[in-house]
């Protein structure tokens, strides 16, 4: 019977470093959405004031360096999101809400870049007509 508490001790850490190293990914992506979105608003004002393309065009310059860097963390930790999702069913409640949570907070500051991308196109669309 000793070997019960090893296995899950093993089970405990290895979900510990997995859910850290996915909550670090999931934080840093939302420090970067955030400053997506907040450079989606400033470019909304922008285009609102009739600022020139010039600036515009550095405003989309540096939300792509953001989304670029989002999507080196994706690949860097593709291997951890994989591990997680193969031993999900054996995870502790607590560690898949917590990641639950993260994703969420990850999408919903998706959903509002998205919105004030419409936003924007549309802004864009009436300047042009």
């Amino acid at each position: 019977m000793a070997p019960l508490p090893t296995i899950s001790a093993d089970v405990a850490a290895r979900e510990r470093r997995l859910l850290d190293r996915l909550l670090g990914l999931y934080g840093e992506q939302q420090r970067l959405y955030a400053e997506v979105l907040e450079l989606s608003r400033h470019e909304r004002d922008l285009l609102r004031d009739g600022a020139p393309l010039d600036q515009v065009r550095g405003l989309l310059a540096a939300k792509k360096r953001r989304l670029e860097t989002i999507g080196r963390l994706d690949l860097t930790e593709a291997a951890s999101r994989e591990q997680w999702r193969q031993g999900r069913r054996g995870w502790s409640a607590d560690g898949r809400t917590r990641l639950h949570r993260a994703l969420e907070d990850v999408g919903q500051l998706i959903e509002a870049i998205l919105a004030c991308e419409e936003e924007n196109d549309r802004e864009l669309l009436q300047q042009c007509r």
